[in-house]
């Protein structure tokens, strides 16, 4: 029967976790911990703050059954952002007998009798109130951009993004690295009305998938962005002031 019980847990499914991962293995090297009694948890794409976590959910049931005596993180986050669930988790370890070292955070030991407690439920707060505060920041900067008349997001097909942030046409597209000019995008919308099929066209300009051209054409205002150059959106109607003439 394991002894111990590690977990991992990224807010998405390609967040770097090595990481995470590396320090708790260093915590196992350091008690020379046989990697028979360890049992591996992770859940990847997940917030901190869904309870529905499904290796989460193991890992509970598993301590609730008295299965480990250690649970290993790298940080308090990475168990939960919500209060609610950060105190279940901890009262099912103090009542199983498990102790919840981590390797990165004001405290290494949150033990069943309490000691660690208070200081990792601080800590907690704290790193939460930074949270806060970085999309505070975050959205502020966002919001900033936006009223600059600065592009945010994925770039429209045809269109690329300068180094200030601002949209513009592409009318010389790289080929090999898999972009498609705002010329090519015209053209294929023509084609389309002057009955060719999605797939034709598609087949016939370099990088421009078939879905993708169904779905501009089908979207009335996009449409119009290459066929009419004008939108309603005035970022967008700024970046085609070189087509419309």
């Amino acid at each position: 029967m394991a002894h111990y019980a590690t977990y991992i847990r990224a807010s998405t499914d390609d967040q770097e976790t090595t990481h995470q991962r590396s320090a708790i293995d260093d915590w196992l090297d350091e008690r020379e911990v046989d990697a028979g009694e360890v049992d591996h948890y992770a859940d990847l794409g997940h917030s901190g703050s869904d309870p529905g976590r499904e290796q989460f959910r193991e890992l509970i049931d598993a301590i609730e059954t008295a299965q480990y005596e250690y649970v290993v993180v790298w940080e308090i986050s990475r168990l939960a952002r919500l209060g609610s669930i950060y105190q279940r988790f901890f009262e099912t370890c103090e009542d199983a007998g498990t102790t919840v070292a981590i390797t990165d955070g004001w405290v290494e030991e949150v033990r069943p009798d309490g000691t660690g407690k208070l200081i990792a439920d601080i800590s907690a707060a704290v790193a939460e109130e930074e949270r806060r505060r970085l999309i505070k920041r975050v959205e502020a900067g966002v919001a900033s951009a936006q009223d600059q008349g600065k592009w945010l997001g994925a770039v429209p097909l045809g269109f690329e993004r300068d180094d200030d942030g601002y949209l513009q046409v592409l009318l010389d597209p790289d080929r090999d690295a898999g972009e498609v000019g705002y010329l090519d995008v015209r053209r294929a919308i023509e084609r389309v009305d002057q009955g060719d099929s999605y797939r034709s066209v598609a087949r016939d300009v370099p990088n421009l998938a078939r879905t993708t051209l169904m779905s501009i054409h089908k979207d009335d205002d996009r449409r119009q962005w290459y066929l009419g150059r004008t939108a309603d959106d005035e970022r967008v109607n700024a970046a085609l002031d070189p087509v419309k003439n």
